[in-house]
């Protein structure tokens, strides 16, 4: 016994000392929070952490590193931004690069290259903050890109901000120099100067230039003034008529296409005209959609309200005047001292637009030179800017948001018209073939329609989530953006990211997109809140969507009108059913469900009858469509059998045994088909008809 208990002290004191270095090395290897690091625990590390009291900078700094990690950005900014700046620039500098990278995860680039900028401009080792930036994911593209967005509000700046904006500017200019160089910046440089030089060009750096024509003539930008003034009074047929004398096809029907756009909102249905003449800008313009913005509403276009029937009579009754007598009743309703402000600015456009519509140029500067330009509806406005070659400072709004919304849209249509603006863009006509498109965008980095023409035709060839990223956030005011966004949404929800394609849904404003991309974001929404089990709110967004009067994908309706059945919803799943069933364009496929899943509508309505014409019909005129005709026949014998017809019950089931490509399917027709025999008894049948008498 006392030999056992000799030999167990020894086994404990062997073990221990087995154990002891074990513990010893594990201590060496640093703290838990470490290890828990290392293994990408973060969810235990943040608990480590907020039982700390240490405030340290490091300590502060790993936990909002920690929340990063855990995908919480918005708490990592609040860590960051409720903590004073520290003292050593190294660890403020840490500070800093920390909050860009939350708010480049909350999807705000632009002050996360603000942020990144202030964490370089402290960094004591400049060499270490390079390589920072370098081994940061993406944010050499993502400099470019908010680098040019900023650049494009700059133009379109001319407040007292704009001194602050260009400083901003030509810091990531230098940073972007540093840390990556190449030619970009070099032409980011040279048009940063151009623009705070007016005259001066940036240089182009391309050895050939391409061919510009069509130049627009003189006479050619008047027809388009004169149309322009024409349709801020809604006479779109006499607008048609002045553009109709402009000398080049394409810029012909480039203003043509305007005009209708103005009348009805609607985009040109062919645009080929321009690849015939290589009019890369041109078509840019118009697949991309710079106009997204007026498809609801053109009223900022027009002169006065066009849904005001006091305003609607009074300028068609001026307008039936002859102009000299138009002109003088205008000037009696200026002359009351009953008349608003606005009602006297209203006339006062009315005047010039008079004059302007019917080429009285002469008088129609008179009366530019006397106009509150900023209160011009739009189409007066570029039609005076081509006429009298106005500033844009003189033209956009004071609000920043509408300026930076409108400069690039007036800039090019006056491009468009003849009056070259951006000194640092491509003429609009230039003239190129497609595979150019590339090149010339990169001679023209800063051309917003070139650009746009290049990143669709890259996106068309080979869709990928980083181009849509970068058009989603750079041409966010464009139709291309907006498609940007949509795919990024709906390729988060088909790989199971919600969060992320909540994020993108939230961007877009459903009411504000055209039908077509309206349609495009319900669907992305409704699929998920299925994703997400919320039934409920995918079936009030299928309620929207189908009130919006757009057409409604196949595959959602019938997604839809199947949860309505699982709801026990019958009646409005058969509505939508019936609704597919009339869909031109399905495939057999789709037909034959689409039946399918009407009969079973009407027998859990317990309208047999309905639902037996539904599932022979399908097993009929579908039979190549095998598990749906099969089940139809399983199902149609089930009614049959109930019905005491035993008979065609085991034809049809005989059907399904022969057919079926599951066994499963086989043998649960072979036991409905023993289970008939049982009922009919051991009698033989036959097919002859027997008289009682």
């Amino acid at each position: 016994m006392k030999r056992f208990a000799i030999i167990v002290a020894v086994f404990v004191f062997s073990l221990q000392g087995m154990m002891t270095p074990c513990f010893g090395q594990s201590s060496a290897s640093g703290s838990f929070e470490g290890w828990l690091e290392r293994y990408g625990a973060w969810d235990r590390l943040e608990r480590e952490y907020a039982t700390e009291s240490d405030d340290s900078p490091e300590v502060i700094l790993k936990r909002a590193e920690v929340y990063l990690n855990l995908n919480t950005p918005s708490k990592t900014l609040e860590i960051i931004e409720m903590t004073p700046a520290f003292a050593s620039n190294a660890t403020e500098s840490d500070r800093l690069w920390l909050g860009g990278r939350a708010h480049r995860a909350m999807g705000d680039l632009t002050k996360a290259v603000l942020w990144f900028s202030q964490s370089a401009a402290i960094a004591p080792d400049k060499g270490a903050s390079t390589r920072r930036f370098k081994t940061e994911p993406g944010l050499e593209s993502v400099w470019m890109d908010v680098w040019l967005k900023r650049f494009w509000t700059y133009r379109a700046n001319f407040t007292l901000a704009r001194d602050a904006q260009r400083d901003t500017l030509r810091r990531i200019q230098e940073i972007g120099s540093e840390v990556w160089g190449g030619s970009y910046w070099t032409s980011a440089a040279a048009a940063l100067s151009a623009s705070d030089q007016p005259g001066l060009s940036a240089p182009d750096t391309g050895a050939d230039t391409p061919n510009a024509q069509p130049v627009v003539s003189t006479a050619d930008t008047d027809a388009v003034a004169t149309a322009l003034a024409l349709a801020s009074l809604e006479k779109f047929d006499d607008a048609r008529v002045a553009v109709a004398t402009v000398s080049r096809d394409e810029v012909r029907a480039f203003w043509r296409m305007l005009i209708d756009f103005l009348e009805s909102g609607d985009l040109p249905s062919d645009i080929a005209l321009f690849d015939e003449s290589n009019s890369l800008k041109a078509r840019a313009f118009w697949e991309g959609n710079m106009l997204a913005h007026f498809s609801v509403s053109r009223s900022g276009w027009l002169l006065g309200n066009p849904e005001s029937g006091p305003w609607t009579s009074f300028r068609n009754n001026i307008l039936s005047m002859p102009l000299p007598e138009a002109n003088q009743a205008i000037e009696n309703e200026l002359g009351s001292l009953l008349i608003s402000e606005q009602t006297a600015t209203l006339l006062s456009s009315f005047k010039f637009a008079l004059a302007l519509a019917s080429g009285d140029f002469l008088s129609s500067a008179t009366s530019w030179n006397k106009t509150n330009k900023q209160r011009l509806p739009l189409a007066l406005q570029l039609a005076g800017a081509l006429r009298f070659k106005e500033s844009l400072n003189n033209l956009l709004p004071d609000n920043q948001a509408e300026a930076l919304n409108l400069h690039p849209i007036l800039s090019a249509l006056c491009s468009a018209g003849g009056y070259d603006i951006a000194s640092d863009e491509a003429p609009f006509w230039v003239s190129a073939p497609k595979d150019r498109i590339k090149t010339l965008s990169q001679r023209w980095p800063m051309d917003k329609l070139l650009l746009l023409a290049s990143w669709q035709q890259e996106f068309t060839r080979s869709p990928s989530a980083e181009l849509a990223r970068r058009s989603a956030y750079l041409f966010d005011d464009t139709a291309f953006g907006i498609e940007s966004t949509l795919y990024l949404a709906d390729q988060s929800v088909r790989a199971n990211q919600l969060q992320l394609g909540a994020f993108y849904l939230n961007t877009l404003k459903p009411a504000a997109l055209p039908p077509i991309q309206r349609m495009q974001w319900y669907d992305v929404r409704l699929r998920l809140e299925l994703e997400s089990g919320r039934e409920d709110a995918a079936l009030e967004t299928f309620r929207q969507m189908s009130a919006s009067g757009g057409p409604v994908p196949v595959m959602t309706r019938l997604r839809m009108a199947l949860l309505y059945q699982q709801k026990r919803d019958f009646e409005t799943a058969r509505e939508h059913l019936l609704k597919l069933w009339d869909t031109p364009g399905l495939t057999t496929t789709l037909q034959a469900e689409t039946l399918f899943w009407l009969g079973e509508g009407e027998q859990a309505m317990r309208n047999t009858e309905k639902a037996l014409d539904y599932y022979l019909r399908l097993a009929w005129q579908y039979p190549q469509e095998n598990i749906w005709a099969l089940t139809a026949m399983y199902r149609a014998s089930l009614i049959y059998e109930r019905q005491g017809n035993y008979d065609t019950a085991k034809r049809l089931l005989t059907t399904v045994v022969s057919r079926a490509d599951r066994k499963e399917q086989r043998e649960a027709a072979k036991a409905r088909i023993d289970a008939i025999d049982k009922k009919m008894g051991q009698t033989k049948t036959t097919d002859t008809l027997v008289y009682p008498f």
